[in-house]
């Protein structure tokens, strides 16, 4: 959901991965730290020393286990909206992932491939009322939807492996020290945000020594896409 343009203009050259069980990677039961050596491969593989590291939602927790296991080669973490284990017990909505992979997820799982493949367009368009205004004029934007559509059928086109496996690692604790980062970890967040409330982040943030968190006032989830300049300058600036 970056455009080109904007990468051009930070010099930034974007390498994207899927997590396992999203589009040609194979699904895999494991911690973070073990899918996080996956993407030290593919750095290694394509000859990439130190790097910065960008993750939105899900894949917050990824890029700090990244960061803590690789201090000599991430330079730096940004956090978009990110979703982080441990730090809100009394959502109800995450009760059934922590029962663990049963026929109730799995099902549940299912039914909503089926809905977001069908139309992803459409089986989106609940979330967007609780959008503010700003993000409802993103959102409708013919580029947006096409990219969000295509990458969603991609990513869901093997199955629903790597969804239950995200739905079970929400849940799961961290595995590694974050206190133990030492690159700077700048996270910017929605202050509307209710997939992943700014107070579910800032405990985690606190114990490392390097972290700031930039707030958007009336902005949900998508809220730090909307402004890729500004994100992308976390990065590298």
């Amino acid at each position: 959901m970056i455009p080109d343009d904007a990468l051009d203009r930070h010099g930034v050259r974007l390498v994207s991965v899927d997590r396992p069980g999203y589009g040609n990677t194979d699904p895999m039961h494991a911690p973070r730290s073990r899918t996080a050596l996956d993407l030290l491969a593919v750095c290694d593989a394509l000859r990439i020393g130190r790097f910065d590291v960008l993750a939105f939602s899900a894949g917050g927790s990824h890029a700090l286990t990244l960061a803590a296991i690789a201090p000599d080669r991430v330079e730096r973490a940004v956090l978009a909206s990110a979703l982080l284990p441990g730090e809100d017990d009394a959502n109800d909505a995450l009760a059934l992932f922590r029962e663990g992979r049963t026929s109730e997820l799995v099902a549940f799982r299912t039914e909503r491939r089926a809905m977001l493949l069908r139309d992803p367009v459409a089986a989106f368009a609940a979330a967007v009322p609780s959008f503010g205004e700003r993000e409802r004029v993103w959102y409708d934007q013919p580029w947006v939807r096409e990219v969000y559509a295509s990458e969603l059928r991609e990513a869901l086109r093997p199955g629903i492996e790597g969804d239950v496996e995200d739905c079970l690692t929400r849940v799961e604790p961290f595995d590694v020290d974050v206190s133990e980062i030492v690159c700077p970890v700048r996270a910017i967040h929605g202050a509307d945000d209710t997939a992943t409330p700014p107070r579910t982040v800032t405990p985690v943030l606190a114990r490392i020594r390097d972290a700031e968190l930039t707030i958007l006032d009336g902005m949900e989830h998508f809220g730090p896409l909307l402004d890729p300049d500004r994100l992308l300058s976390l990065a590298v600036d």
